[in-house]
């Protein structure tokens, strides 16, 4: 059971259900050592922290992975625009990409880079 969770408006949503259920299941040995009410307390301070503190990790876990995913969202967006604005320099014709492609394979100094988004350009003209 998942302590913590990201809403629709990117905000974290804590399972108090599953936070109370993960105190029990780590603590349990610990409460039945437990002789006094106070050591008890105590125990149940102790494991309450340590429950908390991983469903916040776990939500920080969360907003990084959401947060990454943007980014490559992003970072994939902005490939496409620079696809589609390198195959119109060659105005979008296939055979002229191509034939770039085959240009920089012969260069002296290689750049796989160009390569990469010439293809990249080839296929978003659908090439």
């Amino acid at each position: 059971m998942s302590l913590a969770s990201l809403r629709a408006d990117n905000r974290i949503a804590f399972n108090k259900a599953a936070v109370m259920a993960w105190i029990y299941r780590e603590g349990r040995f610990a409460f039945r050592m437990c002789r006094t009410l106070a050591d008890r307390r105590q125990q149940l301070s102790l494991w309450m922290r340590k429950a908390w503190a991983a469903a916040k990790r776990e939500a920080m876990t969360l907003a990084d992975a959401a947060r990454r995913e943007v980014e490559a969202r992003a970072a994939l967006a902005l490939r496409a625009r620079e696809s589609v604005a390198l195959a119109a320099q060659f105005r979008n014709d296939p055979e002229a990409i191509r034939f770039e492609i085959e240009r920089e394979h012969y260069r002296q100094h290689f750049n796989g880079a160009r390569i990469d988004a010439l293809r990249g350009a080839l296929a978003s003209i659908g090439a």
